[in-house]
């Protein structure tokens, strides 16, 4: 493959290079599962992440998941760019095949949503199969200014408008980093072409039934019209409330420290006395300590029961929070056999 020797790809290296070691150290040898569909932002990674592998220290392999959603004819031309590719910055590539449409209607849920979660589930397998401690993905500056868009119009709260982190926990001992976050879509495609590599057009991109699609070629476009940064602005936004809501979550679990006693329960009456945004911090970081995540929704019914005065919210695996008596416990059930 055509090393690229434009002084603006190799910034661009170095910055994702970077990324990785600041949040994973230098790798000394061992696996990193980048997540490669074929189209230009993933294909820039892979290209990015091969090409500076001195730097990092990580010892590069691909993944690519097939969700079987397409036609077989560009399930088929994604396969066979990810072959390609791998082939050409000379990296090994495994490739998996998930059914999301399946999952989909085993969650009740959207396709995307199913989509999102297969695709990860796969690339956790493949990353524990090789022995990877982590798996990079490719989203960009825009992805990022997307996603807190779409939280806006859904009427998120701090965690949505924080955007995706740029590392998070995938399974057990496992972890998802981002290295691209800061780079534009823009680049990536000017990373390929210094690369000499033409990537895949996914024709799902322009299918204006998904949120994020209309949300991208509609809605971004006319806000440009007021600012022309304004993705860079929105994901600048993600970044300083990111770090707010890091602090909330730090003072959170201080404040957890000092409310639990000796039985591991609450005191209703003390916990009420907090301000609301630190009650929501409070009890996710009470039941996060006993091995449960509490959704949006789940949270919110939760005050409602504190709130109450008395009650039970149902958990997931057969968990329970309920207050009674003045006290808020939780009893988290158990985890799912193994099979």
């Amino acid at each position: 493959m055509t090393l690229p020797t434009d002084r603006r790809t190799r910034e661009v290296g170095r910055t994702v290079s970077r990324v990785v070691v600041d949040h994973l150290g230098q790798g000394f040898g061992q696996p990193l599962v980048v997540a490669v569909s074929g189209g230009a932002d993933s294909s820039a990674l892979l290209c990015l992440l091969a090409d500076t592998q001195s730097r990092h220290g990580w010892r590069i392999r691909a993944a690519h998941v097939d969700h079987a959603i397409q036609s077989s004819l560009v399930r088929a031309r994604f396969r066979e760019a990810a072959r390609k590719l791998a082939t050409a910055v000379e990296v090994p590539l495994d490739i998996s095949e998930v059914d999301a449409r399946a999952e989909a209607e085993r969650s009740q849920g959207g396709l995307e949503a199913a989509a999102r979660r297969v695709r990860y589930d796969a690339l956790a397998r493949v990353a524990q199969e090789r022995g990877a401690s982590a798996v990079a993905v490719a989203h960009t500056l825009d992805d990022q200014a997307e996603t807190v868009l779409m939280h806006i119009l859904r009427g998120s709260g701090l965690d949505g408008l924080s955007g995706m982190a740029p590392l998070r926990d995938m399974a057990d001992g496992l972890r998802l980093v981002r290295p691209m976050l800061d780079v534009t879509r823009a680049e990536t495609e000017a990373v390929c072409r210094a690369y000499a590599w033409t990537p895949v057009e996914d024709p799902s991109n322009l299918d204006q039934d998904h949120t994020r699609n209309r949300v991208r070629m509609s809605l971004l476009p006319l806000m440009r019209e007021f600012n022309p940064n304004v993705a860079e602005r929105l994901a600048g936004l993600a970044g300083s409330v990111a770090a707010d809501r890091d602090l909330l979550e730090m003072v959170g679990g201080l404040a957890l420290s000092q409310l639990c006693d000796e039985h591991g329960t609450i005191a209703r009456r003390s916990f009420l006395s907090l301000p609301g945004q630190l009650q929501v911090r409070v009890i996710r970081a009470f039941c996060r300590e006993r091995g449960v995540t509490l959704s949006a929704e789940r949270t919110g019914a939760a005050l409602q029961v504190i709130q109450h005065g008395h009650g039970v919210v149902e958990l997931p695996e057969g968990g329970r929070l309920s207050v009674a008596g003045g006290t808020i416990a939780l009893d988290p059930g158990c985890p799912p056999a193994e099979t």
